[in-house]
């Protein structure tokens, strides 16, 4: 299976037009239909490398529109994030509202029970009417290594699922079967290394990659990250699932000469991940104690004085200044710069 290239040196859209080109998106997408974009909104700070690039997700979708009926916006709350505020805060709310997107947050709409591997879970019921394109962002994990396509799909487990975390491969596995993702789109423009996948290090990384398959993708860009896709997993649990790495080919696209290379720093878990992880290590997804919820106000306030306190909101202002295309990450369109 083929996995796709292309430098954002010369601008993000043209890159993922390339890319789209390059995979046949049209013989994916049948004319007419409805479609879900499935983006990483992990964090509702703006914060470069956390969540998926607003540049990337407003190119998709002006490809798509052509083709496509309706086009949504999906992504789900977490345990300590609010994704309606993260919609707003990283400048996907103006993409929406340019590209006419529906924004569609799992968390606020149904879910259907599914089985898949012997495990049982919720998925969004949008996921089951219509078919799926994700655009994850290129980031480490501290649970899983690396967050990229098969971890996007994270967010398509019901609202529960930060009690799956002991089984967290396994879960991932089913959760990529019970969703067909037409293609994947991953966003490497400005990427996450470190601590992830909220309090890593952004790292300026310039390109956009593209698949069919999430096995393959997954396996070329841990290698591209600086990492042993053997020591992933997520790989070893997804492959033969839901595609495979076996018979690999990495194409980089014009004008760039070869797939990019990166010595990313590994993921560590930090504090508040740390106790998360004793306080869960006996319940086996059996559901939160009371000690959970005081747990979840105190990381709440953390996460909200780190991000100013130790220079976070500066260093994104910092950031999106000396970037080409982080004035998007403002509202600003691409060939509006």
């Amino acid at each position: 299976m083929r996995v796709y290239y292309a430098s954002t040196a010369g601008g993000v859209r043209r890159a993922v037009f390339d890319l789209m080109d390059a995979l046949g998106w049209e013989r994916l997408v049948e004319r007419g239909s409805d479609a879900l974009l499935k983006v990483n909104l992990t964090w509702d700070y703006l914060r470069p490398g956390v969540n998926t690039g607003p540049w990337v997700v407003e190119a998709v979708a002006e490809r798509l529109k052509a083709r496509c009926g309706r086009i949504f916006l999906g992504e789900s709350s977490q345990i300590l994030v609010d994704a309606d505020r993260s919609l707003r805060a990283g400048g996907m709310a103006a993409v929406c509202e340019r590209q006419d997107l529906t924004w569609h947050n799992f968390s606020s709409n149904s879910w259907v029970t599914v089985e898949r591997n012997g495990l049982t879970f919720g998925i969004p019921g949008i996921c089951t009417r219509m078919p799926t394109i994700s655009i994850p962002v290129v980031k480490t994990h501290y649970r899983t290594g690396i967050s990229i396509a098969l971890k996007n799909l994270y967010g398509c487990l019901n609202d529960g699922r930060h009690n799956y975390h002991y089984r967290l491969p396994d879960y991932l596995a089913a959760v990529n079967m019970a969703i067909p993702v037409l293609f994947t789109v991953a966003d490497g423009t400005v990427s996450l290394e470190g601590n992830g996948p909220k309090p890593g290090k952004p790292l300026r990384t310039d390109f956009c990659a593209a698949s069919e398959d999430r096995v393959a993708m997954d396996a070329s860009l841990a290698r591209t990250m600086g990492f042993d896709p053997s020591c992933i997993p997520i790989l070893e649990a997804a492959e033969g699932m839901v595609g495979s790495s076996a018979g690999l080919e990495e194409v980089p696209l014009p004008p760039m000469a070869a797939v990019p290379s990166f010595h990313f720093s590994p993921a560590r878990p930090n504090f508040v991940a740390r106790v998360e992880k004793l306080l869960r290590r006996s319940s086996r997804g059996q559901g939160d104690s009371p000690l959970m919820g005081v747990m979840r106000l105190g990381a709440r306030q953390w996460y909200r004085a780190a991000y100013v306190l130790l220079g976070q909101k500066r260093e994104a202002m910092r950031l999106i200044d000396g970037l080409p295309y982080g004035p998007q990450w403002l509202g600003v369109r691409e060939e509006e710069r």
